[in-house]
């Protein structure tokens, strides 16, 4: 869990980093874990002073899930990204995720919302 503060991205990643050392995704996954901690953080209820988002990184052999739970927010999305303004500074995020992912996807939690994105186990040549 971490604390709603644009700081806590860093930690994120360090704490991505420390998780998959060695692993042949930890760059691509540190930088998944990024962007949908950043996404948690602009994006949703847990934005709010005092609110938690939660990183979760499973080794499933074949693939590397990284998913971020938040508290969600009022406007339903289906998961699709906005095509973001070829000029704008944000806005390319969750296609950045999804160039970087075999898989990825959003589901809904009892209190909020989960984005996950799974990467390949293997070696990139």
């Amino acid at each position: 869990m971490f604390p709603s503060h644009v700081d806590e991205v860093a930690r994120v990643r360090a704490f991505v980093r420390a998780l998959l050392d060695g692993h042949p995704t930890v760059d691509d996954a540190e930088l998944v874990a990024s962007e949908l901690a950043t996404n948690a953080l602009r994006h949703s209820r847990s934005a709010a002073p005092n609110a938690l988002f939660v990183v979760r990184v499973r080794d499933h052999g074949d693939r590397v899930r990284i998913s971020v739970a938040d508290y969600g927010n009022d406007e339903k999305w289906d998961g699709t990204p906005d095509s973001p303004d070829p000029m704008a500074e944000h806005g390319r995020g969750l296609l950045l995720v999804a160039s970087l992912s075999k898989e990825w996807g959003v589901t809904e939690e009892p209190i909020g919302t989960c984005v996950w994105a799974d990467l390949a186990s293997f070696n990139k040549l």
